[in-house]
This record gives C-alpha cells, sequence and structure tokens, in this order.
C-alpha cells in the first residue's frame, strides 16, 4: 500500500489519521489556509500524487476544475462561519489534469475553540459501484474494530440528548450493558459537578456555536464510582438533516491519580527542600547549577534562586578550576559519596566556609545526571574554632609568662636561702598565682558576656568606681575630666570590665615610675553615642603597632586587650587607637570607645 504522506500533524489528529490511512475513502487534510497537509493512500492514488509534489504547498484551489473554484471557496467560507456542513458534487484534478467527478464532504477541525483547518472526505463517482462494494464488503471489518478493540468509548448523540450509538468501551467505562444506555438520555450519566458544563456545550454544537472540542468532566459508573473522562467531540449531519454529535472518550481517572500522587510528592519535597536551613544545590553532568533552594541563595547573598541556575560550579566554589570539577564529576560517576570543606563565594565578593556533603544523582535507568550538595554555612563553627585556638594560645603565652615567674621565685628557695631570698621568692610565686587567676577570671568573663542581653547602663557610674579600684590596686589616680553627672548607654555587666583592662592597660605598659603615672579619661555626648577616651603618658605605640593592637591574631595586652574587642564588638562598635598628642606617638596612647546611648 502507498504510504500516506502528513506534514506536522498534529498529535490530536494522530488516532484519527491512524483509523482513516486504512479506510478506502479518499481523505484529504487542509490547514486554514486551504493548504494540503494529509492525503490518506486512496487520495494519493486517486489524485496521482507523490510526496515530493505534495511537499509545494498545494491548495485546495489546484485539486478542483477552475470553474468550481468560486463554489469551493464559498462552501469553506460558509463552514467557517458555522453553518453546517454538506456535501458537493465537484470534478476534481487528477494529477494528469483528467477531471474524475467526485461528491465531496467537508468538515472543520477545531482544536481548544478555535479552527486549525478542514478535512474533506471524496467520494469517487466514477467508479461509485466498485467503491460502493467495496466498502460494504469492509464496513463489518470496520464496525468490528470500532466497536470492540477501539481503546476509547465511542458515542454517537442524536439531537435529543439520547445515546443513539455506543461502543463496548463506553460501555466498559460507565459500568452498563448496551441496552441500558441506548436510547437514555447522557446526562443521566453525568457527575452533578459536571452536568451543567457538558450540556450546555452540546446545545451549542447544535446550534453551530464553537465550543471546545476537547476538554475533561466526570461521570459516575454504574457502581457509584466517579470517572474522569476526556473527551473529543464534534458534529455531523445525518442523511435526514439532523445534527449528530459523535464523541471519543477517554477514561483518564487513573491518569489524574498519578498526576494529584505526582503533584502531591513534588510538593512535599519542594516544600522540604525550600524550607531547609542547610543549602542545597544540584548540577548536571556538565557542572552547571539546574536547581538551588533559597538557603543556599541566603548564604551567598543573592537576591533569587533562579539567579543561581545556569551558571558552572567554578562560579560559586572559590577556587574551584575546571580539572577539579571533573575531577570531582568523576568520583560521583563512580558512585562515591565525599564530604569536604569548602568555600562558596559570596555577592560580597567575600567567602563563605561550608561544610558539603555531595552525592550522585541518577535517573530512572541509572544513568548519571550529576551531583547533588548538602551545604552547612560553618561560618559561625570556623569563629568559635578561632576564638578557642586564640584563648588556648593566648592563656598558654600569658600563663606560661606567669608560671615562668612563679619558677623564677621557686630558684630562690634553697636550703641555704636568706629571709630575703624566701621573701622575694614568695612574692615571685604569689603574683605569678595570682596573674593566672585574674587572667582566667578575664577569660570567664569574656565568655559570661557573650549571652547577656544589651541593656541601658550607666557608664559614668561605672568610670567613677573603675577609677577608685585602680587607685586601690594600682596606687595610680586617675583624672576624670568634665562630663555629665549620668549616660545611660547600651552596654551589660561587663562593661566595668571592659573600663577596667582599658585603665589596667594604661599602668600595666607604662615603664615609669607609678607616682608619676598619668591616666586621663573623658567622655562627652555626640548625638546618640557618648564618646569615652582613656589616655596615658607610657611610651606609646609605633603607627603598625597601633593597627594590630586589637588585631584577634596578635597578643599585644594579653587577655585584656581582647576582651575589651570582643565587648567593644559586642556593643556595636570597635576601639580606635590613636596618639595622645597628635604626630607625637612617644607621648603616649588614647584608647576611643563610641557608644550608643540607651532611648
Amino acid at each position: 500500500m502507498t504510504e500516506s504522506y502528513e506534514r506536522e500533524p498534529s498529535p490530536s489528529r494522530k488516532q484519527f489519521r491512524q483509523v482513516v490511512d486504512s479506510m478506502l475513502i479518499p481523505v484529504l487534510e487542509f490547514d486554514k489556509r486551504f493548504i494540503l497537509i494529509y492525503a490518506n493512500p486512496p487520495a494519493l492514488k486517486l489524485l496521482q500524487l507523490s510526496d515530493e509534489p505534495l511537499a509545494s504547498n498545494i491548495t485546495a484551489a489546484d485539486l478542483v476544475a477552475p470553474e468550481q473554484i468560486s463554489l469551493v471557496e464559498d462552501g469553506l467560507k460558509r463552514l467557517r462561519n458555522g453553518e453546517p456542513s454538506v456535501s458537493i458534487s465537484i470534478r476534481v484534478v487528477r494529477g494528469d489534469n483528467v477531471r474524475i467527478p467526485t461528491q465531496v464532504y467537508t468538515n472543520k477541525v477545531v482544536e481548544n475553540g478555535e479552527i486549525i483547518g478542514y478535512v474533506v472526505y471524496i467520494v469517487d463517482l466514477s467508479r461509485r459501484e466498485a467503491a460502493e462494494g467495496k466498502m460494504l464488503a469492509r464496513k463489518e471489518i470496520l464496525e468490528f474494530m470500532v466497536d470492540y478493540y477501539s481503546f476509547a468509548g465511542m458515542i454517537i448523540v442524536d439531537d435529543d440528548y439520547k445515546f443513539e450509538y455506543v461502543n463496548d468501551k463506553m460501555c466498559d467505562i460507565l459500568g452498563y450493558r448496551r441496552s441500558e444506555l441506548l436510547g437514555h438520555d447522557f446526562r443521566e450519566f453525568l457527575h452533578p459537578d459536571s452536568a451543567d458544563l457538558v450540556a450546555e456545550r452540546y446545545r451549542k454544537r447544535q446550534r453551530g456555536i464553537t465550543v471546545p472540542s476537547l476538554y475533561e468532566f466526570q461521570v459516575i459508573r454504574k457502581d457509584g464510582e466517579v470517572v474522569d473522562i476526556r473527551m473529543n467531540v464534534g458534529t455531523i449531519r445525518s442523511g435526514d438533516g439532523r445534527i449528530m454529535t459523535v464523541a471519543q472518550l477517554v477514561d483518564i481517572t487513573d491518569e489524574k491519580r498519578s498526576a494529584l500522587a505526582l503533584q502531591e510528592s513534588e510538593h512535599r519535597y519542594r516544600s522540604l527542600i525550600e524550607t531547609m536551613d542547610s543549602g542545597l544545590g544540584v548540577d548536571n553532568a556538565d557542572g552547571v547549577m539546574v536547581l538551588a533552594n533559597e538557603a543556599l541563595c541566603r548564604m551567598m547573598g543573592c537576591d533569587d534562586p533562579e539567579s543561581l541556575i545556569g551558571i558552572p560550579i567554578t562560579d560559586i566554589m572559590h577556587g574551584w578550576t575546571e580539572n577539579k570539577v571533573h575531577e570531582k564529576m568523576e568520583r560521583r560517576k563512580e558512585g562515591k559519596i565525599e564530604h569536604y570543606e569548602a568555600l562558596l563565594k559570596h555577592k560580597s565578593g567575600g567567602t563563605v566556609p561550608v561544610m558539603v556533603s555531595a552525592s550522585p544523582l541518577k535517573g530512572l535507568n541509572g544513568e548519571f545526571l550529576g551531583s547533588i550538595a548538602i551545604f552547612t554555612d560553618v561560618s559561625d563553627l570556623k569563629k568559635t574554632e578561632a576564638e578557642v585556638y586564640f584563648l588556648l594560645d593566648l592563656l598558654l603565652h600569658d600563663i606560661g609568662n606567669q608560671l615562668q615567674l612563679i619558677l623564677a621565685g621557686g630558684d630562690f628557695l634553697d636550703k641555704d636561702a636568706t629571709a630575703d631570698q624566701i621573701l622575694r621568692s614568695k612574692r615571685y610565686v604569689m603574683d605569678g598565682a595570682l596573674r593566672c587567676l585574674e587572667l582566667i577570671q578575664k577569660v570567664r568573663k569574656a565568655e559570661e558576656a557573650k549571652t547577656e542581653p544589651l541593656s541601658p547602663v550607666d557608664i559614668v557610674r561605672v568610670i567613677q568606681a573603675e577609677s577608685e579600684l585602680l587607685f586601690k590596686q594600682r596606687g595610680v589616680r586617675v583624672e576624670i575630666g568634665k562630663m555629665p553627672s549620668k549616660v545611660m548607654v547600651l552596654a551589660d555587666q561587663a562593661l566595668s570590665q571592659l573600663v577596667w583592662n582599658l585603665l589596667e592597660n594604661a599602668v600595666v605598659h607604662n615603664p615609669i615610675e607609678d607616682e608619676k603615672k598619668e591616666v586621663i579619661i573623658k567622655g562627652k555626648v555626640s548625638g546618640n553615642t557618648f564618646e569615652l577616651s582613656i589616655s596615658d603618658n607610657g611610651p606609646g605605640l609605633s603607627h603598625e603597632k597601633k593597627i594590630e593592637l586589637f588585631e584577634p591574631t596578635r597578643r599585644y595586652g594579653g587577655v585584656g586587650v581582647h576582651l575589651v574587642r570582643r565587648l567593644a564588638e559586642k556593643y556595636g562598635t570597635a576601639p580606635e587607637v590613636m596618639d595622645r598628642v597628635k604626630g607625637k606617638p612617644d607621648q603616649g596612647l588614647k584608647i576611643v570607645i563610641k557608644l550608643q546611648i540607651a532611648d
């Protein structure tokens, strides 16, 4: 049999064309511009067409005798305007220019409420008896196929809502025998939620009004089960002039349930992904991001997770090269799961330390699709880790110095030691031990200060109390400059530790005699801040050392300086280090801290 020709067939027309290909009558299909897009084998044979000329945009006018073109155009125009289809007798022109008398029936093809083309059924009247004989010979086979082997329900409804024909599949869908359906109003079997819609569209089609030919609704089976239906429906005119509805119905209940289950599953997993505290990223086999969640977006400072889609991993991971990505992908292809530390690139230009848990991503058939990774922000952990190492190093350094003092004191103790040596040894040991206890106390205060909330504290009162304590313990009188009698700043109970350590450092690191040491405190209100300055007349610091004084990795000033930095950061400020006399670093140091005034 000659193969049929079809150019870019619509998916909704495939089943129709499969049936038509087995029919003996010629069938043509034109698009809405009247260009031929399909011809079944009998049509190709009748018109003596082949694929080559057929592919060159043959129009309806090319196949009709010139004197009848206007008749065809008028019929198509009427059909497009909603008038019912009628058959007409025309002469078609064969490939060898022979004119063949035919009876032609044309119907419009409607999808989604829009006319997309026309179907033409041709009866060759020059061989009417032969054609009719062959059609009759095949009639029983065609009816048998539609009745018993169609995968879809087939119905014909008359002009009074009643079933005139139903096939076996339709009986299976509804759970009734054919005798229980024929002659019954189709509205009896509709679900109440669908009854008005289906009936209204039926009435409009009867009046020639264009309505969607493909849509979904629900019916009720004989056993009470609700069934989801997808129907493709149209109309034809019977021999006695009645408009009949012809429809194909497919049971899509299982399809709907599967789609709903898939939708619910996707929703659950999407919710899980979007509410994760950890970042999630998926890349394809080429190392390009295809999915990212909100948490990953926040880690990197992005505005929208979609901004990460389509970019290579090398644009996300700091220090990663194409070779490293290739190496990781090879590991994933081997099925290896890895846990490693990395740095994410932040939008600001910085980096975010993360712990990555990466595993391969495979398809349903086991094919490698890419990798999926969970990113855990370990910034706080890294800060804590660095802080612990710093404190440990600081304590070992400072306490180590004091232990050296204790050991030095022990060297004076021997069996011939004098009373003065024993007294000096005792002083060394006691001073070293007390200093060790003091260092431990300061570290404890620093850790306690982390969790205490900020509240209004009178800084003037704190300054006065700590200045008095300095005189008692160190014998140095603090000069307090003019300042308000009371200023409430946002701080906590550790504010006294901040002031004390600044005062103590001003004394301890000043090598001149105690009676000549000077410590000056000044304070002034400027807008919503209180500016506190503590100056001394010590040797001062060079420009480089002033910059490094409060640097966490340095140990200038020991634990006390570290505690000042920690508390200042908590209060939302940072210590400023400058010369007591501008431009003269050897004449002393001045530390300035600006605190926020409480409302």
